[in-house]
């Protein structure tokens, strides 16, 4: 059993999670918001292509940085809105706890053909989805048909999203 901890900086652009079996240890550098500014976006991509990068579905560059990304060599994950506790204004198609299994669904698989490439997905925000274990589900499901994996950014400390991925075998 993987024990992952999530330590983030750069206003909330970078990600790292330090996972250790045993004796050994991996280091993943995730760093999400991609697609919204492609300055900023590209600087970043002249970084080693180690490190992964999140993008956000509606994003105006998305499928572009995908496309870059990939011919870079690097992991690239769809950086997914999901509803927080706190009353933000939510982008268009934020994932939330009441959706049906087939709305998130169909959402997921609308993020998955703008963000090519994506191995896997990371929440963007969403508190109050990632702590609904039936909107975990949901997702879940969903990943698990695409065979894509789930990074939690754990923005939440009751995340049901662990528990729901085993349900449905997605990493």
């Amino acid at each position: 059993m993987l024990k992952c901890s999530p330590i983030k900086f750069l206003t909330s652009l970078l990600l790292i999670v330090i996972c250790s079996q045993a004796s050994a240890a991996k280091l993943a550098i995730v760093i999400d918001d991609f697609g919204y500014r492609a300055k900023e976006d590209n600087q970043i991509l002249a970084m080693p292509a180690a490190i992964s990068i999140a993008i956000l579905p509606n994003s105006p560059h998305g499928i572009e940085v995908a496309t870059q990304a990939y011919q870079q060599g690097r992991d690239i994950l769809i950086h997914m809105p999901m509803k927080p506790l706190s009353k933000q204004p939510l982008e268009k198609d934020t994932l939330t706890p009441s959706m049906s299994a087939e709305e998130v669904d169909r959402i997921i698989k609308n993020a998955i053909s703008r963000v090519p490439h994506a191995k896997g997905m990371n929440n963007h925000m969403g508190s109050e989805m990632t702590s609904s274990l039936s909107g975990m589900r949901n997702v879940m499901r969903s990943l698990s048909q695409s065979n894509l994996f789930f990074l939690d950014s754990v923005t939440i400390g009751n995340t049901q999203a662990q528990n729901a991925a085993k349900e449905f075998g997605v990493p």
